[in-house]
């Protein structure tokens, strides 16, 4: 929660930074990969993609097209549902470690993504630059919803193996 918070103290501009960094980053790798890649055919008629090693040199430019600013977007809103995702997770694995399971731990879990998310967005409309967006809270949700499920999955993917292996160790006695 102290992550989401801070991330949410960052004033417009840091925070545009910090995404435009990461789709900077993320063009260098491409770039690199396209530029460093040689495809070829075996004698099968296989594809054979293999990467040499290089590096592209680029620089941070801030964006002047629309395709950036679009990415850009892309790139915050997804790390909004990621951080929340995270919460859910560990809500759920605290939540689970007390005992608290079922339908009664998913109210919960729902409730505290639900209203961090929401006092979440309150507090960024005091942040300069920053704005307070229902639709924002509706993507953070989403990724706690996401993240529940992921949990859920897991965990009792996890437990019928265990289940299973615990069921078969007794039948052979």
């Amino acid at each position: 929660m102290g992550f989401i918070f801070y991330n949410s103290s960052n004033n417009g501009d840091i925070s545009n930074q910090r995404s435009y960094n990461i789709l900077d980053n993320l063009r260098k790798e491409y770039r690199q990969i396209k530029e460093n890649k040689i495809v070829s055919k075996d004698v099968n008629g296989n594809v054979q993609i293999k990467i040499q090693k290089g590096q592209v040199k680029s620089t941070y430019v801030n964006p002047t097209g629309n395709r950036e600013e679009k990415l850009n977007l892309i790139i915050r809103k997804n790390a909004h549902a990621f951080e929340y995702f995270i919460l859910a997770i560990l809500v759920s694995g605290v939540l689970f470690e007390f005992n608290v399971k079922g339908a009664k731990a998913l109210i919960y879990i729902m409730f505290v993504c639900l209203f961090y998310a929401v006092t979440d967005e309150f507090h960024q409309a005091f942040v300069p630059g920053r704005s307070s967006l229902v639709s924002d809270v509706l993507i953070d949700f989403l990724g706690s919803l996401i993240g529940i499920f992921i949990f859920y999955t897991i965990y009792y993917l996890v437990h019928k193996i265990k289940s299973r292996q615990k069921g078969s160790l007794i039948s052979f006695k």
